[in-house]
């Protein structure tokens, strides 16, 4: 079920009756010349609705919430059609979703969160709401760094933009990738470096790994393991 798409009367008479709540976060960010600026969206977006649907067919039930678009975005803000949000606005604006979701009754909440930078913002927005709220619990999954394993009995590697995440976009929205753009490359510094254009050295046309591996198969290989791993946790079978 959909938060937006319930009257009020609907949510209230169900909401004691569901595992969780999930809130997608991801960003508006490049993606090397291949995938949409929307790819840390579309991902937990498609992860959450196979999550609800794993979870209605054991008979329970999950509310899937309005995603977060914009995340912080810093290194990858030297291209075009990123959106970097301060820190600092990401944590209060989340935090104040989650406060919200906390006050309406709903003791686990779930981030699902689609994008590297979110991390720490969404740690801390996290950790805002447990000190207010000591009987609700909020996860905070990152599916592509807490799922590794999985994605990497796929996938020869992991990168931004690369082949998992290209993957996965091929299985969801193959009109918005560009195959024909596809390339890129492993980059690492040995230490974290921050400095204004750090994502010109990191993240070379946008890229962070060679997604000219990647494929549908793959992508829908993900999204199952994915999906039915965060199901089996949020119904305790794990």
């Amino acid at each position: 079920m959909r938060l937006e798409e319930l009257t009020w009367p609907e949510l209230d008479e169900i909401k004691e009756k569901l595992e969780a709540v999930i809130l997608p976060v991801g960003s508006v960010e490049a993606h090397g010349r291949h995938l949409p600026l929307g790819t840390d969206v579309f991902s937990p977006v498609e992860i959450a609705r196979r999550v609800e649907e794993k979870i209605r067919g054991r008979g329970r039930d999950v509310l899937i919430a309005p995603p977060v678009w914009y995340g912080h975005a810093f290194t990858l803000n030297i291209y075009p059609g990123t959106i970097n949000v301060r820190p600092e606005s990401l944590r209060m604006y989340v935090g104040d979703i989650l406060s919200e979701l906390a006050s309406e009754g709903f003791k686990r909440i779930i981030i699902l969160n689609g994008h590297g930078g979110n991390i720490y913002p969404l740690t801390e927005a996290a950790e805002d709401v447990a000190e207010l709220y000591p009987d609700v619990e909020v996860w905070l999954i990152n599916w592509w760094i807490d799922f590794r394993d999985e994605i990497l009995s796929v996938c020869s590697s992991q990168g931004h933009a690369g082949e998992d995440e290209t993957s996965v976009i091929l299985a969801i929205m193959p009109e918005l990738v560009h195959m024909d753009n596809a390339r890129g490359r492993k980059t690492r510094t040995p230490v974290r470096i921050i400095k204004k254009d750090i994502g010109k050295e990191l993240f070379p046309d946008g890229v962070n790994d060679d997604p000219r591996n990647a494929s549908a198969e793959k992508g829908e290989a993900i999204l199952e393991a994915v999906s039915e791993k965060i199901s089996r946790l949020i119904l305790g079978e794990e």
